[in-house]
């Protein structure tokens, strides 16, 4: 199983709050299951997006029944499987998430923008805490076998 460290609360996003879009800068080649792992770092520009905030009002409202606390606090964890289904090149589409450019961590500006296509999010009852890296990497056998058990809950 292949695995993306994504900043929360852009992780917690993917898996609870609809953003079926992820932005890179690299064309990837591979399709299939991507385990979401929430990064140990808290993105500044996710905590401010209007985007992150409609989708936690809509996931507490009503009492919070469709919140996923422990999802949206993990550092450090999978919390997630979905389809990595298409990669392409930023063409002005995939909007609301999909953007053309963004200021990374540090002040880096990226403009050469990559969408990930992300189908099918399944939460894990729990989150399987695990080392990320950057980019695409390859999850250990033992904790993609806890994912596997987790998502057959």
């Amino acid at each position: 199983m292949r695995a993306l460290t994504v900043q929360p609360p852009w992780a917690w996003a993917i898996i609870h709050g609809g953003k079926l879009i992820e932005n890179r800068t690299q064309l990837w080649q591979y399709r299939g299951p991507l385990a979401i792992h929430a990064g140990k770092r808290w993105s500044e520009h996710g905590g401010a997006s209007d985007l992150i905030g409609e989708a936690f009002d809509r996931a507490t409202a009503n009492g919070g029944a469709l919140f996923d606390a422990e999802a949206w606090s993990a550092r450090g964890a999978i919390i997630g499987v979905v389809d990595l289904v298409d990669c392409h090149p930023d063409a002005g589409c995939c909007r609301p998430w999909g953007e053309s450019a963004y200021v990374e961590h540090g002040g880096r500006s990226r403009r050469n923008v990559t969408h990930l296509v992300l189908e099918n999010p399944h939460a894990l009852p729990s989150p399987i805490y695990a080392t990320g890296q950057m980019g695409m990497w390859n999850v250990p056998t033992d904790i993609a076998d806890l994912i596997e058990q987790g998502i057959a809950q």
